[in-house]
């Protein structure tokens, strides 16, 4: 998965609860400018986010699958807190990736220290 990939999967993931936060909108620039996402790239990222087109492509490679979870749950936690929502969606993420339970709360300890 390249660069562009995982950040159309972020775009998406933000926009599921319905809103950006100012959090998640300073994460995805940052993310755009580490990851030389160029404005059109944004650009279209965001479009199809107001066309109501949801789609989050999982990694077939492992090491893949789990940056992809970790920018997931530094992108759900950025306001500080996870709605249910966002809970949910990491929990059906994380089965979907084949991730067991055990290797779920690595990540997720190595990412927030388990405050999801």
């Amino acid at each position: 998965m390249d660069y562009l990939q995982l950040f159309n999967n972020l775009v998406n993931l933000a926009a599921i609860d319905g809103k950006f936060t100012d959090e998640e909108v300073q994460i995805l620039a940052e993310r755009a400018h580490v990851w030389n996402i160029s404005s059109d790239e944004f650009e279209t990222a965001m479009a199809g986010i107001s066309e109501g087109l949801y789609q989050v492509q999982v990694p077939e490679d492992y090491p893949q699958r789990v940056e992809l979870m970790k920018q997931m749950i530094r992108l759900m936690a950025a306001d500080g807190h996870m709605d249910e929502l966002e809970k949910g969606l990491c929990a059906v993420a994380a089965a979907r990736m084949d991730f067991s339970e055990r290797e779920f709360d690595a990540i997720l300890n190595e990412v927030i220290g388990g405050a999801c």
